[in-house]
């Protein structure tokens, strides 16, 4: 038979599936007895009934579905297009990618920028969180494919530029976690988490030529969310000492630079001001050992559902959503936050 590739079943059970190229035919051989029940259920879970499987018989060949296995030595998947199946591989995907760049492709993929899809990749990161935050398997599938797409897209456009290629990201990315889990690849020894993360901030330094911590405090992108980058910044400097010595102390600097916001005499010596109220806030947060991005998070969501029991209350009751009615629709504010204790 052409073009098949040929891998013995145990790397072929303990191997992602899409990892392999189903466009060309594939034997899975050295099938043992005891491999049989696994490879069977990796099938199922993997194809469902979507292909027939060759069972390669002492005495012929077998078609069946995954589901209906009979035992072989070895079985065969043939190759297909990817249109012809309900399962797919990363070479799909990237495949998949080149079609709708081509010039018989998509229209609008086909003028997409870096630049125009950036923000793509931030609200697709968001959305997955979202999705973890919920514990939602289906939503966790989805929006974690949308980030895996946007590392593609990127890769093809500047791929078609003769920047760099989908490659030349893994490369990358393999020699980044090689290069840094010296604990594992090296001879750095760690014996706890903490230990690892400290292993991997040195050699991540080593790896940037970070010799100063105002280096590190550099890295950290403009292009994070303000409270993000206070938090990020925060953590990088407290390694040093320079901190406050209790949650209580950091709780304090906040009375102190709300005062210095009354005595503002100007609009940008305002604005500075209630920067240092964030910064401020954002330091006693993290000192709870909270992180401040995931509970302003989790507080805005929490005020749009409370809102949302706001408008749906006051449509009931004919008020109008307006400052003169304040006092009402404080009622129902606070009716909502009663409402949501319950439900806990």
């Amino acid at each position: 038979m052409k073009n098949i590739n040929k891998v013995d079943v145990k790397e072929f059970l303990t191997k992602e599936s899409c990892l392999y190229d189903y466009s060309k035919s594939l034997c899975i051989y050295n099938v043992s007895q005891s491999d049989f029940e696994k490879l069977k259920e990796k099938l199922i879970n993997d194809f469902d009934n979507d292909i027939e499987i060759i069972c390669n018989l002492e005495d012929g060949e077998v078609k069946a579905y995954s589901k209906d296995l009979i035992y072989a030595k070895s079985y065969t998947i043939e190759g297909s297009h990817f249109l012809d199946r309900k399962h797919y591989t990363f070479t799909d995907l990237v495949d998949l990618m080149g079609i709708l760049r081509s010039e018989n492709g998509c229209p609008w993929d086909r003028v997409q920028t870096n630049d125009s899809i950036k923000s793509n990749v931030i609200e697709e990161a968001y959305e997955l969180v979202e999705a973890i935050e919920k514990n939602d398997k289906e939503s966790m599938i989805e929006e974690a494919g949308d980030v895996l797409l946007q590392t593609v897209f990127h890769s093809k456009i500047a791929k078609d530029k003769g920047l760099f290629s989908l490659t030349d990201v893994i490369n990358a990315l393999c020699t980044k976690l090689i290069t840094r889990h010296t604990h594992v690849f090296g001879e750095t020894k760690t014996k706890n988490s903490n230990e690892a993360i400290s292993s991997w901030e040195k050699a991540k330094s080593i790896e940037k030529s970070q010799k100063t911590v105002g280096d590190k405090l550099d890295s950290v992108p403009k292009t994070f969310g303000s409270v993000m980058r206070a938090h990020k910044v925060q953590k990088i400097v407290r390694k040093t000492g320079f901190d406050f010595d209790d949650a209580k102390s950091a709780k304090q600097k906040i009375f102190e630079e709300l005062d210095e916001i009354e005595k503002s005499k100007s609009r940008e010596n305002l604005e500075w001001e209630a920067g240092d109220v964030l910064f401020a806030a954002v330091n006693y947060i993290r000192m709870l050992g909270v992180d401040p991005e995931i509970a302003l998070n989790n507080c805005t969501s929490r005020f749009i559902e409370r809102f949302k029991h706001i408008e749906k209350k006051a449509l009931e009751n004919n008020v109008e959503l307006k400052h003169k009615n304040m006092d009402i629709l404080e009622k129902y504010y606070q009716d909502s936050k009663r409402f949501e204790n319950q439900v806990e």
